[in-house]
């Protein structure tokens, strides 16, 4: 089998933006109303830069990082510089319809690493049949499943 490289970029993380914002502003509405109860005020405290740095975190990846290349070869596939053996994969995921998001999920995991989350920049038809003929050939699972991953 040829080469095939696909354009792809981090699959967009906005319900996760969204999600922080909301608990940062819950607790930080408790840290203000809360300055006479020590504990309340340490753990709402807490949360809020938690929430603050995962938002961060998620801002980062949805809009900042750049595009990235797939590359699919004979046994192998090639995403953002990780080299993924096939018999490595337990599965690969798709989650969606319009603008879907790939999730290769590797042996021994439950969640799909951050980093073999993606999607598609351009022609994602064509990816995503390039990618379910490499998964034939290659004896790897495929499935229309929603997915979790870390941030």
């Amino acid at each position: 089998m040829r080469e095939i490289k696909h354009p792809v970029k981090s699959p967009s993380r906005i319900s996760t933006i969204i999600g922080m914002i909301a608990i940062i502003l819950s607790q930080s509405i408790l840290v203000l109303r809360s300055w006479d109860q020590r504990g309340v005020f340490y753990a709402s405290l807490t949360a809020v830069v938690l929430c603050l740095v995962v938002l961060l975190l998620a801002l980062y990846r949805s809009f900042f990082k750049k595009q990235t290349e797939l590359c699919l070869s004979s046994e192998q596939i090639i995403l953002n510089g990780n080299i993924i053996n096939s018999r490595d994969i337990k599965v690969i995921m798709t989650r969606g319809y319009f603008k879907p998001v790939i999730g290769i999920l590797p042996y021994r995991r439950k969640i799909v690493p951050a980093d073999m989350a993606f999607r598609y920049s351009k022609d994602e038809d064509r990816g995503i049949s390039d990618l379910k003929s490499w998964a034939k050939m290659n004896n790897v699972k495929m499935v229309n499943k929603s997915f979790q991953t870390w941030i």
